[in-house]
């Protein structure tokens, strides 16, 4: 088990002598899906793919794709359709991934590691005659 912890504080100083990178490209996607049948708009492909298992809807269609270019600690701000704000901030690159902290004004605020070039859905708001999701996906 030592020798675990051993490897693992190696790479990560390994990670930090080779210049960890200072700046994430994070990646908005809002989407509203709604239970009535429909179309799976084509820029929502990759989202579609990976909540289809999980959830129940008939069609999905993107509002609003960004690209935040963020540095450490930065916080980046979207309004969202319902007029609520999402923010999130990078808080630290390491080998594991880039830690993110990510609010949905008065719903939802964490923070989570995602690994490079991952998406990651963090949430479903009520909206109109359906749900918005957002989801993000880091590049670093």
């Amino acid at each position: 088990m030592w020798l675990a912890a051993l490897l693992l504080g190696l790479a990560a100083t390994a990670w930090a002598q080779q210049g960890a990178p200072r700046r994430v490209t994070v990646e908005v996607t809002v989407s509203h899906a709604l239970d009535a049948k429909g179309e799976i708009d084509p820029r929502g492909k990759d989202l579609n793919a990976f909540l289809k298992p999980q959830f129940r809807y008939g069609s999905l269609k993107v509002i609003q794709v960004e690209k935040l270019d963020l540095a450490l600690d930065e916080v980046g701000t979207l309004e969202l359709p319902n007029g609520k704000k999402f923010r999130v901030r990078p808080l630290d690159i390491g080998p594991e991934g880039v830690l993110l902290s990510v609010s949905v004004q008065g719903t939802l605020w964490t923070d989570m590691r995602v690994r490079n070039g991952h998406l990651v859905v963090i949430g479903a708001e009520r909206y109109e005659a359906g749900k918005l999701v957002i989801a993000v996906r880091p590049a670093f």
